[in-house]
């Protein structure tokens, strides 16, 4: 037994689990926390983080650690440390998923994840990731402080993603895969509708029906457009492609 406790002391100390005694001399929860929230202010956010995250190491039973862990992650967030970040993040919500402050994690999360989204041209799975959570969030908590923005936010992603795949779609439209690009102009008339790219893509449809000899479909296409948006320039060019 007594050899069992030496080897695991032993390997809790190569891992770097065991605070040492000067870790803990002079030191306490307020300290730590005072030194960390001093760091935060003067924007020193790395050494903020490491500090934040004392408070659940060397004090896992205080009424800060939790607070700590998450305020870790806010000031990696801050240094633009986003997988640091959603590291902390992930431990939190694993271990403590019906905590009150899940609705301010969930945000971090999804910020997280938004402030990595890439330009247009790009794979837009973050702005996907980022969108689930927001959605998360707000499915989960609508009462939340955070419900207003993070609404805001899902448009802003749709937009994103609405873009990407009218981009994709122009592509094989250019390239004469008419079928391809069909598919793409679909998915944002379908479920992107709210976007500003609807109309264009509800446009494309037509075009696209027409290349392929699907009059009825180009029809029906067109209709859709003048319903949904009577006034759009993209609907009297429509107009005026559908009687040549």
């Amino acid at each position: 037994m007594k050899r069992n406790s030496f080897l695991l002391l032993g390997c809790l100390l190569v891992f770097g689990c065991v605070p040492t005694k000067d870790e803990f001399k002079n030191r306490s929860v307020e300290s730590v926390y005072k030194k960390a929230n001093d760091l935060l202010k003067k924007k020193e956010y790395k050494e903020a983080a490491s500090e934040f995250k004392d408070l659940e190491t060397l004090f896992p039973y205080s009424s800060r650690a939790n607070e700590g862990q998450v305020l870790s992650a806010y000031c990696h967030f801050l240094a633009s440390e986003y997988m640091s970040a959603l590291r902390e993040i992930g431990i939190f919500l694993r271990y403590h998923p019906s905590h009150e402050l899940v609705p301010y994690v969930l945000y971090l999360k999804a910020m997280c994840k938004y402030m990595q989204v890439v330009s247009v041209g790009r794979d837009q799975k973050t702005a996907l990731d980022a969108k689930y959570v927001f959605i998360e969030l707000t499915n989960r908590f609508p009462e939340s402080k955070y419900y207003n923005d993070a609404m805001k936010r899902i448009m802003i992603l749709d937009d994103i993603i609405a873009a990407h795949e009218m981009a994709i779609g122009r592509y094989y439209q250019k390239n004469k895969n008419a079928l391809a690009a069909l598919g793409r102009y679909a998915f944002v008339a379908d479920r992107l509708m709210h976007t500003r790219y609807a109309k264009e893509a509800m446009f494309r449809i037509v075009e696209c029906c027409r290349f392929l000899g699907l009059g009825k479909e180009a029809e029906n296409a067109q209709r859709s457009l003048e319903a949904a948006f009577p006034d759009s320039p993209w609907t009297k060019k429509s107009a005026l492609l559908m009687k040549k």
